[in-house]
């Protein structure tokens, strides 16, 4: 599942978090640290995991089921 949406810009595109308003942009990335796209989808998915997946619970748990490993 994709944490964020994208959207054409100008000089670039932006990524949006859908659980937030927060924004990153591939212009606030340096090229010759690689592709900025790559470096922008890293950063939006880092924001993700570091915000809001740790509230999130195992639809199991919540409900008292067991998890199978």
């Amino acid at each position: 599942m994709r944490y964020y949406t994208t959207k054409p810009m100008k000089l670039g595109v932006s990524f949006k978090c859908t659980l937030c308003e927060h924004t990153v942009s591939t212009l606030d990335f340096d090229s010759t640290k690689g592709n900025r796209r790559t470096q922008a989808a890293g950063a939006i998915n880092q924001h993700v995991a570091g915000s809001h997946l740790h509230q999130r619970v195992p639809v199991s748990a919540k409900y008292g089921g067991r998890v199978s490993l």
